[in-house]
């Protein structure tokens, strides 16, 4: 490389860049990007044709992102909403597709921004890759893992990232990333963008004008990403329910401004404020209706317990050849790779003895002898019960609850008291608290908006828990003296809204 010449990675800033048909700008520099480049079109039922760049359909064919069809969108959500079928692979390819519509929008508006083919493509394989991690049955994974390992502090965006480097090496794409310009430094930031701790202003890759490419796949100041367009538009589709939420609308609304904190960050047209409020209740109402069912949760309980009884007789290899049990294919990317919701196929059809176990539990499941729903109580969330008590309470719901049946004869460990958490907002605040806006008279001029200039008609709490009893057994008679005892904990606690379940759930 002579003296005059850019740096592969140095291209990736080039000022001047055309967005295509494909939503992939080509650079002006036709050795970054072959002029024949190969597109192909997916089918969605979501957002229709879907035209994706050569290396996003490189990473698409590779068994790594392929496992993506063998997990459930929505896991135990399946067993209650039998439309609710999707998989994680096609939310991927959606939010990879409204990631580059998102960034079309910003270099068609804003050419100034000088968004490059390299930034589209380390945004679009960021949104296409950020599920890579996910193991059986969504989120009830993480909940096995923790009980199974709770040294680990496992969380699926973590192995996001593991996965996503044992697939470049694993399929040799190395190349087909240098090919497009996207080298260590990039593959680097395609990480970042899928997950960190912070904003990004940390970053190695970190710049003031293009710190809002942060913003797009995981948005880490206020929760409203491209990922959550597509899952509330897919499973809501797929739920059967109705939303009044546009992403499109919200998407052609978008604008990169410079804060007051001298950043560029996304920001919203200000009329399009209740849209922010309305994504959230959206998000809520999913939870309520669904992720969060009564009947889900309490098939999850079951599923994470036929997990653990095959945690040590459920084997798979490593990369060394080793066997790995289920619990520790986390550690190995080559291991976790055969892990999918298949994991119940290889339990049912089992001949090992030590399997029997966990057969029954999961013979529960499909006879649906499911544990019983017993009553919940809603609870202010305060970051100290989040934080500290929630073992302490469990322990003290319980404890009251055998306290006052003792006249009968009820197995501890077959009372179960589950905490979920619902919010309407990004952690638990105001889905507005971290965003900027800009009028029509002022589209350059970004501003923050008072919750009381909105609406007085707005909520003040945006999270609460729900705390939830469960007892593994059907006996009626028990049922009832467990509501009637799991009621009598509460006067104390000055929150009368405690409510019964159905006790055959």
């Amino acid at each position: 490389m002579s003296d005059n010449e850019e740096s592969p990675s140095a291209k990736r800033y080039k000022s001047e860049s055309v967005i295509s048909r494909a939503t992939l700008p080509k650079p002006s520099d036709s050795n970054v990007h072959n002029s024949n480049e190969q597109q192909k079109v997916f089918n969605d039922p979501i957002h229709g044709s879907i035209e994706l760049h050569e290396l996003l359909v490189a990473i698409i064919d590779t068994p790594e992102f392929q496992r993506l069809r063998r997990l459930q969108q929505l896991g135990a959500t399946y067993y209650v909403f039998p439309g609710a079928c999707h998989r994680r692979f096609e939310h991927s390819i959606g939010t990879c597709h409204l990631a580059g519509e998102l960034l079309k929008h910003l270099h068609e508006k804003q050419p100034t921004l000088n968004i490059t083919s390299e930034d589209v493509l380390c945004v679009q394989v960021a949104a296409l890759c950020h599920d890579l991690g996910h193991g059986p049955f969504s989120h009830m994974f993480e909940d096995f893992i923790a009980k199974a390992r709770p040294d680990a502090h496992w969380k699926h965006e973590q192995a996001s990232l593991k996965m996503f480097d044992h697939m470049i090496s694993k399929n040799n794409l190395t190349s087909c990333f240098e090919k497009f310009g996207l080298y260590d430094r990039e593959r680097s930031f395609i990480k970042d963008l899928i997950y960190q701790e912070s904003n990004g202003e940390e970053s190695n890759q970190n710049r003031a004008d293009k710190l809002f490419l942060y913003e797009i796949v995981s948005n880490k100041s206020t929760g409203i990403d491209v990922d959550k367009f597509d899952y509330i538009a897919r499973d809501s589709y797929y739920l059967g329910t109705k939303i009044s939420f546009e992403h499109m609308r919200f998407i052609k609304f978008c604008r990169v401004i410079k804060v007051g904190d001298g950043k560029y960050r996304l920001c919203l047209r200000d009329k399009e404020v209740n849209a922010c409020y309305e994504i959230y209740r959206i998000r809520d109402q999913l939870h309520r209706l669904a992720y969060q069912h009564p009947v889900v949760k309490g098939i999850e309980l079951l599923l994470r317990e036929v997990l653990i009884a095959a945690d040590d007789y459920l084997l798979f290899t490593a990369s060394n050849g080793s066997k790995l049990k289920l619990s520790g294919t986390i550690d190995d990317m080559s291991a976790f790779s055969q892990v999918d919701d298949n994991v119940l196929t290889l339990i049912k059809h089992s001949t090992d003895q030590t399997m029997e176990n966990a057969k029954t539990i999961l013979e529960r499941i499909e006879r649906r002898n499911l544990y019983s729903y017993i009553g919940h109580k809603h609870a202010k969330y305060t970051e100290d019960s989040h934080q500290n008590q929630w073992v302490n309470v469990r322990k003290e719901i319980i404890e009251h609850c055998l306290k006052n049946t003792e006249q009968l004869v009820i197995n501890k460990d077959d009372v179960l008291v589950e905490k979920v958490e619902l919010s309407c907002g990004d952690r638990g605040e105001d889905p507005i608290k971290n965003m900027w806006f800009y009028t029509k008279a002022s589209p350059d001029t970004a501003k923050q908006l008072d919750r009381e200039h909105v609406s007085t008609f707005l909520p003040t709490t945006f999270r609460e828990y729900d705390f939830r009893l469960y007892y593994k057994n059907k006996h009626s008679d028990l049922c009832r003296n467990l509501l009637s005892a799991f009621n009598s904990y509460w006067p104390d606690k000055k929150d009368p809204t405690t409510t019964a379940g159905e006790q055959s759930v």
